[in-house]
This record gives C-alpha cells, structure tokens and sequence, in this order.
C-alpha cells in the first residue's frame, strides 16, 4: 500500500515526524506549511521535504500529484547549505528563515 504524501528510495525517505502536513494529507513532512508550487492545470504540487537518511537532517523537492501521489521516480537529497541557494534561485529566500526555526534538534553523539 502507498501511502499518500510520503516518498523513499534505496537510501532515503521522507520524515514525517517532523513538519507540516501535506494539503489535505495527514503525513507530515512538509518543512513549508504550503507547497512551492501548485500546478493549476493538474493540480500538481512541489513540496520541500525533512529526509531521514545516514548523513542527518538532509531535504529533498517532490512532486505530487492532485491525489497525493508522488510524480517523480528520481530523487535528489540536499543539505542546509545547498537548500538555501535553491530557495534563492526560485525567489524564496523568505522561506530560510522558517526552514531554519523549523529544522529539528541537533543530535549530540557521544
């Protein structure tokens, strides 16, 4: 079974114990309380994602459909440094600011 507003590779998937809920979904993830994007021919949507994955906290961009179902088969996973410049490049630098305030706690290791 698929669920609606989540995705995951081989290596990565998304977080959905932190963030905001997708749309109408109930799986959280979202590190935006809306999406990047909305097509409004299809109803498509471009969220920024929290990823669980071996390196920390990381973020991918996936789209979905109007169902909730993600569009893409390839992923790409992002670190904090390189999510602010794509933020930039699309004219969201206002979105940094919540990214960072959102982002979870820093784990400590022994």
């Amino acid at each position: 079974m698929t669920q609606p507003f989540t995705c995951a590779n081989a290596r990565y998937r998304t977080d959905t114990r932190h963030g905001h809920p997708h749309g109408t979904g109930q799986a959280r993830g979202s590190v935006l309380a809306a999406p990047l994007v909305t097509q409004a021919d299809t109803g498509d949507t471009l969220w920024l994602e929290y990823v669980i994955g071996p390196e920390g906290t990381r973020f991918w961009l996936m789209w979905y459909d109007a169902h909730g179902l993600p569009r893409l088969t390839n992923s790409a996973v992002m670190d904090h440094a390189n999510l602010a410049i794509m933020l930039r490049a699309l004219g969201h630098s206002a979105a940094l600011g919540a990214v960072q305030a959102a982002l979870p706690p820093a784990r400590h290791v022994p």
